[in-house]
Formats: C-alpha cells, sequence, structure tokens
C-alpha cells in the first residue's frame, strides 16, 4: 500500500501484450486508459515494434498544496513505450504564513524536507529496448508557493533506452495578475546510466540514495528564488528581468527510438540560427516566430540527443511549438497515444 502522497507505474510486455500496473494515494491519483498500437504493417518485424502505454498523473483539487510531497517510480520494461501526462497544468498552491504543513506529509522517507516548502519527485527506470515520454503540462505557481522538483531517469541501455523528457513552468495565474509572484521554484532533471544493477529491487528508496548507484550523464538545474525585500511580488529579484517572458521549457530527446526528432531539431536548428531581419512594423507569419529557442548536442557514453531550451511570450505559442517539433512521435508511440497528447 503506497504512502500518502506516493504513486507508482509499472509497465512490462508479456508474450507480446503489455500489461500496465498502477497505484497511488491521496492526494495522488494515477489512471491509464488503454492505448491501442498502430495495425503492423506488412514485411515489418512486429517484434521491433514498441507497445504503447499512458498514463496521467493527477492531483485531487487540481493542484499541490503547501507542504504536500509527491513521490512517484515508474519503470518502463522492455518493449514498451510509456506515455506520462497530466490533465492541465500542475497547480501549486501558495504558501500561507502560519498554516501547519500537510497532515498528509509523509514520514517514511528518509530524505530531510523543509515543512514550509512543497515537493514533487519522479524517478524513472527505461529499460533495454524501451521508451519514456514525459509530457506533462507546465506548472504554474501561485504568488508566494515555495516549490521544488525533481525528475530522475536512469537509462538500462546506452545503446537501445530511449527518453523524450519536457519540464516546463509559466510566469503564473497571469489572469490575476500574478506575474513571477511565487517564492520559489526549483527544477533538477538527472539522466543516469544503470551500471549493472537491472535485477536490484529499489522500492522505497529516495532520491539521494538511487541516484547514488548510477553514473550520472546529464543534470540541468533551474532555480528561480526571490531575494527582494519588497513586499510587492510584482517587485521579486527576478520578474522585471523576466517581463518579457511567460514560459520556459527544457525538452531532452535521448535515444535510438526518437533519434529522427533529435535530427529534425539539429537541422531546424542550423538552418535557424542566423534569422532575417524582421522590422518590427510587420506582421509575423506564424506566432512561433516570437518563441526563442536553441539546441544543444549531446553525445555521451553512447547516447545520442539533444537538448532544447524554449522560452515565449505565451504558453500556447511554447505549447505549439512543441507539438509540432514531437509530431514524429504519433508513428512511434501510435496514433491512439498521441491523440491523447494532442488532447490534454
Amino acid at each position: 500500500m503506497p504512502a500518502p502522497g506516493e504513486g507508482r507505474i509499472d509497465c512490462q510486455v508479456t508474450a507480446g501484450r503489455l500489461h500496465q500496473t498502477v497505484s497511488s494515494a491521496y492526494p495522488l491519483k494515477i489512471i491509464s486508459p488503454q492505448a491501442v498500437p498502430n495495425p503492423t504493417e506488412p514485411n515489418t518485424d512486429s517484434k521491433e515494434r514498441l507497445l504503447p502505454a499512458v498514463s496521467y498523473i493527477l492531483s485531487y483539487g487540481g493542484g499541490i498544496v503547501h507542504g504536500d510531497q509527491i513521490h512517484v517510480d515508474v519503470r518502463s520494461g522492455t518493449g514498451s513505450a510509456l506515455m506520462i501526462l497530466t490533465q492541465g497544468s500542475t497547480k501549486v498552491y501558495r504558501r500561507r504564513a502560519g498554516r501547519p504543513p500537510s497532515f498528509l506529509k509523509n514520514e517514511k522517507k528518509d530524505t530531510v524536507y523543509d515543512s514550509n516548502q512543497t515537493y514533487q519527485t519522479m524517478l524513472i527506470d527505461v529499460e533495454p529496448q524501451a521508451l519514456v515520454c514525459l509530457l506533462p503540462d507546465p506548472v504554474t505557481c501561485f504568488e508566494g508557493a515555495l516549490y521544488n522538483q525533481r525528475q530522475a531517469v536512469r537509462l538500462h541501455s546506452t545503446s537501445t533506452s530511449s527518453l523524450v523528457l519536457l519540464d516546463w513552468m509559466t510566469s503564473g495565474r497571469m489572469s490575476r495578475g500574478e506575474r513571477w509572484a511565487f517564492s520559489k521554484y526549483l527544477s533538477i532533471n538527472v539522466v543516469a546510466i544503470l551500471d549493472g544493477l537491472q535485477n536490484k529491487k529499489r522500492q522505497g528508496q529516495n532520491y539521494d540514495s538511487w541516484i547514488g548507484e548510477s553514473r550520472i550523464i546529464i543534470r540541468d538545474a533551474l532555480l528561480l528564488e526571490n531575494t527582494s525585500n519588497e513586499q510587492s511580488p510584482s517587485e521579486s529579484s527576478f520578474a522585471r528581468r523576466l517581463s518579457s517572458i511567460d514560459a520556459f521549457a527544457y525538452l531532452l530527446v535521448l535515444g535510438p527510438a526518437v533519434s529522427v526528432i533529435a535530427d529534425l531539431l539539429r537541422k531546424e536548428h542550423m538552418e535557424q540560427r542566423i534569422k532575417p531581419f524582421r522590422p518590427n512594423n510587420k506582421v509575423p507569419e506564424s506566432d512561433e516566430v516570437d518563441v526563442q529557442w536553441s539546441v544543444s548536442d549531446i553525445d555521451e557514453c553512447d547516447i545520442k540527443g539533444v537538448a532544447v531550451r524554449i522560452a515565449g511570450p505565451n504558453t500556447e505559442n511554447v505549447k505549439a511549438w512543441i507539438k509540432r517539433r514531437l509530431a514524429p512521435l504519433q508513428y512511434i508511440v501510435g496514433d491512439s497515444a498521441w491523440s491523447m497528447y494532442c488532447n490534454a
């Protein structure tokens, strides 16, 4: 039985059929609708086809309450393609002065937590010849929120494990006039190689011990913390510098199953490195004109791919940019799973 705020997703392929097991405890909820693979094309080896699975990570009340600790363990077994989605943005509610932390705080974890902050941790295992696509909606922090997010992925094979990881955020509740009004946003993304520990059980391990067993090849962190003494949230130490930006995104595309996406991103980035001058009075042909992005090539320990950073003045524009570049996933995970992502 999972502890409060804990969840688990396990996908395994046995005898050509995919078996998906999920469990969760309040305030976390995980649902897994059935995803149907595309029909096998003639003259195609069905053994090389990945069977799709989809899981939605939800929270009761539509957000994470101050003091909650969310922890999700994920395993994608050989032959599976797991898409992890959300239904709407992950809302992080504000910290309330004098309010005790949520009574759902999980005391079993041996990691030291600050009870005045909110935490969400995801540990993902990608076995050989498997794919995980972590494609949530953006995180939206309310005024005064203190949020910590950690996403760690272990690749069991440097030559056959694949990953698409999206981590992104908005400036806040813009309709309420809250732009960059939160107190803290920390997001850490780690990708590691599992060296000879495929059969070792890790259920119940915390983030630090889990990562300590692996060889880290990618570590990316983003910290926005208000160090201003001003009372008004609009005068936070980073609000003015981000006045023209409303969405940040970090996208990782790694491994052979999604190499076509990485190649297309490299090619487009190379073509767009020198952009033609556009006068201010000229109407852009596409909303993507205002989306700024860059690509960094990854080639580490036989793991190849790209890391993409995206920023834009509008959340919808950034979302459209991401979905357009990830469109080849439709042919990898199948029409059924892809439609769930597009409609999420």
